[in-house]
């Protein structure tokens, strides 16, 4: 088995303010084990975004409702 490397100090204080801006209570060691999968997690999320075309898509759907005024008098 394999020891895992040990992340750089950028990449545990950057995962540790992830989670506290996210009020999610984790260890030591749970932000350490967070921040060995990080640059594999972050480059994966910036690939979703290098693909021609991508940088202008719209990647969510939204519902615009559009309120019609009846005059029911008439």
């Amino acid at each position: 088995m394999t020891a895992k490397p040990v992340p750089d100090e950028a990449t545990v204080g950057t995962v540790a303010r992830l989670l506290a801006a996210a009020a999610l209570p984790a260890s030591e060691t749970e932000v350490l084990a967070l921040a060995r999968s990080y640059p594999v997690v972050r480059a994966s999320v910036d690939a979703l975004y290098t693909a021609p075309g991508v940088r202008y898509a719209d990647p969510a759907l939204r519902f615009q409702a559009e309120a019609t005024l009846t005059d029911w008098a008439s």
